[in-house]
């Protein structure tokens, strides 16, 4: 039976004014109240359990807060990395988001704090208890009100800063409840968000990994095969990149692959999977291309390494790649790994052909004499 059917029940009315002055009816509109806050809650959990980024999810937790309150700022500073520090800052001012030039290496300096504090927190006892000076004077000019921990299994993900409110006045007992509650879910929801990125992205440079380039290709084989569009791989090496860490240091090599990576992401198409392959080898996917499209991509991706610059302790260091591609017809039906040997084929060519350049797979007698020739000269 429900608060409607019973409220009509005649015990009730004949006793209301005994009930209300007594404060039960308060009392039962309170836990109403209650009821729906934590059925809001609820789906608003189940929500943040179906986000894939963290990007997604701090959107949606955005959308969240407007509906309740505006903090005059809130900071999301989140390690993406794991087992290395990378670490991400999202800064929104009104719930709208903002660049930010602040910079914090790692928390590990945080987490013993944390580990006593494990839920919101205000900054002041932050300020009070913390010794890791250097990321408190960061999270100063964030103006901080609030500190909520982002805790999991591999210890401290991450913090959210929560600025005052818009208005200036002061968060109410119900507003920090909620983002108490709130940001439980949270916490997991990121820890999960980065713990998927983390099993399909490659750890050092944050580009997909094999095995998801491998399954988004089978994948785009299973939709060509369906509705008979053409697509394209590419595949990509840095040339002479064994010289190069021999004369330069893996360090530097190290930093030539980061650099290489963000300029790669920089120059592929929107809905263009790129993936590390594996030390200096990169693979790109792209759908819908055929060989037209898929021979200016490559021409944009070999020309933007060209042009990258790397400083190095001093240095400047530059490099070059050589890129294979190979199209999909979904009249030969081709696997995903003889796909990729046609890629690589092409990309033996550019190598051969003097490196720095693309080269397509050339199919039928023509690619077999240039084959064996090439083998015969090995």
């Amino acid at each position: 039976m429900n608060w409607e059917d019973l409220s009509q029940n005649p015990l009730i009315l004949n006793n209301y004014e005994l009930l209300r002055d007594s404060g039960i009816l308060n009392y039962i509109e309170e836990l109403k109240e209650d009821n729906k806050a934590q059925d809001i809650l609820l789906k608003e959990a189940y929500e943040i359990f179906r986000q894939e980024s963290v990007d997604e999810l701090v959107s949606l937790i955005i959308s969240y807060l407007s509906d309740k309150f505006i903090p005059s700022r809130l900071t999301f500073i989140l390690n993406e990395g794991i087992m290395v520090n990378r670490i991400k800052i999202l800064s929104y001012e009104n719930l709208k988001s903002i660049e930010t030039d602040a910079e914090i290496k790692s928390l590990e300096g945080m987490e013993r704090f944390f580990r006593k504090y494990s839920g919101t927190t205000s900054f002041l006892i932050l300020e009070n208890e913390m010794t890791d000076r250097e990321n408190l004077d960061t999270f100063r000019t964030f103006n901080p009100e609030i500190v909520v921990p982002v805790l999991g299994i591999s210890g401290l993900y991450g913090v959210i800063l929560f600025a005052p409110k818009i208005l200036g006045e002061e968060y109410s007992a119900k507003e920090i409840a909620y983002i108490d509650r709130l940001m439980h879910f949270v916490s997991i929801g990121i820890q999960n968000t980065i713990h998927y990125e983390h099993s399909v992205k490659d750890p050092k440079t944050g580009l997909y990994n094999h095995n998801f380039f491998i399954h988004r290709v089978n994948e785009q084989i299973a939709r060509s095969r369906r509705r008979q569009q053409p697509f394209s791989v590419i595949v990509m090496d840095i040339d002479k990149f064994k010289n190069f860490n021999d004369t330069y240091g893996h360090l530097a090599g190290d930093e030539v692959i980061l650099n290489l990576a963000r300029t790669l992401q920089k120059t592929i198409r929107e809905g263009d999977i790129l993936s590390r392959f594996g030390g200096e080898e990169f693979t790109v996917l792209l759908p819908y291309a055929g060989r037209k499209e898929a021979w200016q991509a490559s021409e944009r991706l070999r020309v933007s390494v060209e042009e990258m610059v790397t400083e190095y302790q001093g240095e400047i260091l530059k490099v070059t790649v050589s890129l294979g591609i190979a199209s999909y017809n979904s009249y030969e039906k081709l696997s995903e790994n003889n796909l990729l040997k046609r890629a690589d084929t092409a990309l033996y060519q550019s190598k051969k052909n003097g490196r720095n350049r693309s080269s397509f797979f050339k199919s039928g007698l023509l690619q077999h004499a240039e084959s064996f020739e090439d083998r015969a000269e090995e």
